[in-house]
């Protein structure tokens, strides 16, 4: 007995496809998580994207090369939110003085960026190492 699930075809590819790959890495380096990208009944589910990964050279150094871009836009995101501290502060006009008015909410609001981009750059560093290494001991 058979149920009306089983005879559905699943629509999601599960064959790798350089096209499906590319999409992947574009809508990765576009902001999108993973998980966010394999939700889109279009898209691979994750298991499928991460056996691609294990299995498609080209798409892992793809991936990887992606996610070092990211890396890189988080960094010079934080360098450029230390960079204009004073802009983000309001100027207001004391007497015959333009005055720069600091608040805590604008240092606590920096802050939380800074550390925000710093966290996230750390896990994507230590996802690419540590898939990395992974593959450096399939290999050998």
């Amino acid at each position: 007995m058979t149920t009306e699930k089983e005879n559905k075809p699943s629509l999601r590819p599960v064959d790798y496809t350089r096209e499906i790959g590319s999409t992947i890495c574009d809508r990765r380096f576009n902001g999108e998580t993973l998980s966010e990208i394999c939700r889109d009944a279009a898209m691979p589910d994750k298991p499928t994207v991460m056996r691609w990964l294990a299995q498609h050279p080209k798409f892992r150094d793809e991936y990887v090369f992606t996610c070092e871009l990211l890396v890189d836009d988080l960094a010079t995101e934080a360098v450029s939110i230390v960079d204009n501290a004073d802009t983000e502060c309001p100027n207001r006009i004391r007497g015959a003085k333009m005055v720069t008015v600091f608040r805590k909410h604008f240092e606590r609001r920096r802050r939380l960026r800074l550390t925000i981009r710093h966290r996230s750059g750390y896990r994507l560093i230590r996802k690419i190492m540590a898939r990395a290494l992974r593959n450096r001991k399939k290999v050998s």
